[in-house]
């Protein structure tokens, strides 16, 4: 057990990345009427920008019935893989004693019984869901941003808050709505959709699929075989994220990198 915990936090989200599926979608589709046309659509209306992720999370949680969700609950927990490599990688982490967190826009009544199956114990940040006052289900956004209303959860604002100055922020997504955490992270680990923003807006990433490249690159840096990179400019000023455009950098200086790349 290393004896100093490492100068680095790591903040992971869920569905996509830390899972194999998106759990919301494959609920819509197993439980709600309709469901599989209706997911997606929500889906494809979210990635496309026509709608914000609590739009899209308030459409797709009032498909769901409220007096099943026992039995979605454990329904995600048979049917959500983890990633191949993940508990590899957890477990690196634990042996550096680097602070590690669950930051997810899907909802902690699934998350927190996945989390249990696979025996890993990990502070989760992310969105609620609770019946309202007329049967139905509804989300609610403990982790929300106090004014901005772009997402549920605020991953920007747990990127920052949960890392303090000194300490490099590690964070490791698939989705546009992992984007904004992406824009004020130190250091970003990408795939799928995330990849792609990533390259067209400048920010330097690490690429992955399985948990295999991101535990070595990890492992290099922590062992001290491989330096961490150099502490870069953060945020965008053209995101409407209000965290992201706060920190960028003032005009005239880069953002990142010279042009979008992949790091390795």
């Amino acid at each position: 057990m290393t004896s100093t915990p490492a100068p680095v936090r790591m903040l992971i989200d869920f569905d996509g990345t830390l899972v194999e599926p998106n759990v919301a979608i494959i609920l819509v589709e197993e439980f709600a009427d309709d469901g599989h046309r209706l997911a997606h659509q929500v889906d494809e209306e979210l990635h496309s920008g026509k709608i914000t992720l609590r739009e899209a999370w308030t459409r797709q949680v009032a498909m769901l019935p409220a007096d099943r969700v026992p039995e979605m609950a454990q329904w995600s927990v048979e049917h959500t893989p983890l990633r191949a490599g993940a508990l590899e990688l957890l477990g690196l982490l634990q042996q550096h004693r680097v602070p590690t967190y669950i930051v997810s826009g899907g909802l902690d009544f699934y998350i927190h019984p996945i989390l249990r199956a696979a025996g890993i114990e990990l502070p989760v940040l992310s969105d609620s869901m609770e019946r309202g006052p007329d049967g139905t289900l509804r989300v609610t956004h403990p982790h929300g941003h106090a004014t901005c209303r772009l997402c549920g959860i605020c991953k920007a604002q747990a990127v920052r808050t949960i890392s303090p100055p000194a300490t490099r922020t590690v964070f490791a997504g698939d989705g546009s709505t992992d984007k904004y955490a992406a824009e004020v992270a130190d250091l970003v680990f990408a795939r799928r959709r995330l990849k792609g923003y990533c390259e067209r807006s400048g920010i330097p990433f690490y690429p992955f699929e399985e948990f295999g490249p991101v535990t070595a690159q990890m492992r290099r840096w922590l062992e001290g075989s491989e330096p961490f990179p150099p502490l870069r400019s953060v945020g965008l000023a053209s995101s409407p994220c209000p965290i992201s455009s706060e920190l960028a950098p003032t005009p005239g200086r880069l953002h990142g990198a010279a042009a979008a790349h992949s790091v390795a």
